[in-house]
């Protein structure tokens, strides 16, 4: 399992992870490839998942939607939506006055996969680049009384838990986060 930043030459690879792996046992959000956390969106881009596709390439292209992959075999087998928080229009919100902030908005893991840890170990990948970046805070958004995986597309709470996240309301929104 090696886990990478996403880098622009790695598109491809992640595009063949959502068009054919990320939602294999939940088809009403494929097409959505982690375009969410950027609305409002262009017009252009609102409706059809070939215009979301179109407009999660725009954004992988700008350097505006990152994250990490994990890659088992060299083939993308989980995907997590992480940036410097002011990249996230839909979180402006629970916007604070903190500065050198990263934002965790989505883990999604081949169904195959699942409950291997793979989450941890991206989690890991996200808090050593942040230390070794000098950002301040990591931050997300778990459900805390998710009942399904799908519930869980923010990342499990226990395991924010378990890594020292700490509760806190935003604005009246429940985040987690982890000051470093």
């Amino acid at each position: 399992m090696v886990i990478n930043e996403m880098k622009p030459e790695h598109t491809s690879d992640w595009f063949d992870f959502f068009d054919n792996r990320a939602f294999a046992d939940h088809g009403d959000w494929k097409g959505c490839y982690c375009t969410g956390p950027f609305t409002p969106r262009m017009k252009e881009y609102e409706n059809t998942s070939r215009k979301r596709r179109e407009y999660a390439t725009w954004l992988v292209k700008k350097g505006i939607m990152r994250g990490y992959l994990a890659l088992e075999h060299g083939k993308v087998v989980g995907w997590c939506n992480v940036s410097d928080k002011s990249a996230f229009s839909k979180l402006k919100d629970v916007q604070t006055d903190e500065e050198n902030v990263i934002a965790i908005t989505c883990f999604m893991i081949q169904k195959e996969y699942r409950g291997k840890g793979i989450a941890q170990k991206i989690l890991d990948k996200i808090i050593e680049d942040a230390k070794i970046n000098r950002k301040k805070l990591i931050e997300a958004y778990p459900r805390r009384n998710a009942k399904t995986v799908f519930g869980n597309f923010h990342g499990p709470y226990s395991m924010y838990e378990k890594n020292g996240f700490k509760l806190e309301k935003v604005r009246g929104v429940e985040v987690v986060r982890l000051y470093l």
